[in-house]
């Protein structure tokens, strides 16, 4: 097996929150390492940046927590993106450079496009409907200590 034939592998450490600048700035750093390109002059970072900032459910989908269970299913089902997270990585992996500019230039495309791009950002925000079992259980036991607190500091 030929050097060629290995898939491209990029990781990073999850950022918290994992919202839609890093998931951007990491598909970006991973297109230029696997292309050596920047991505197409038409989406430059800043303009993908203000696309997304002009209303404010863009501006969630930028700066919000995004749900890594959902990115994995969507970005494989509907953009060839391989993307997943192992322990407290993610990882891009790039079988097909050609399938991934396609994948990634789509998605961008849809993030921008004013008929897609709320439903996109529907589905990525980390939401309690999307949240794994043991997100959910982090969550309520948060909650919880949170309430504890207040009724703490509130008979004081």
């Amino acid at each position: 097996m030929t050097n060629t034939n290995k898939p491209l592998v990029y990781k990073i450490p999850q950022p918290s929150p994992f919202s839609g600048k890093e998931l951007i700035g990491f598909l970006q750093v991973a297109h230029k390492a696997a292309t050596g390109d920047c991505l197409a002059s038409a989406y430059p970072f800043n303009i993908i940046e203000s696309l997304i900032l002009e209303d404010e459910q863009g501006q969630e989908f930028w700066t919000k927590d995004l749900s890594i269970n959902v990115l994995e299913i969507h970005l494989k089902d509907n953009y060839n993106i391989r993307f997943l997270r192992k322990d407290s990585d993610l990882y891009i992996i790039i079988e097909d450079l050609d399938t991934f500019k396609v994948g990634f230039n789509k998605l961008v495309e849809d993030l921008t496009n004013p008929d897609k791009k709320y439903l996109i950002y529907h589905d990525f925000i980390k939401t309690y409907r999307n949240m794994l079992p043991h997100e959910k259980i982090e969550f309520y036991q948060k909650k919880m200590r949170e309430e504890i607190a207040r009724k703490k500091s509130s008979k004081k």
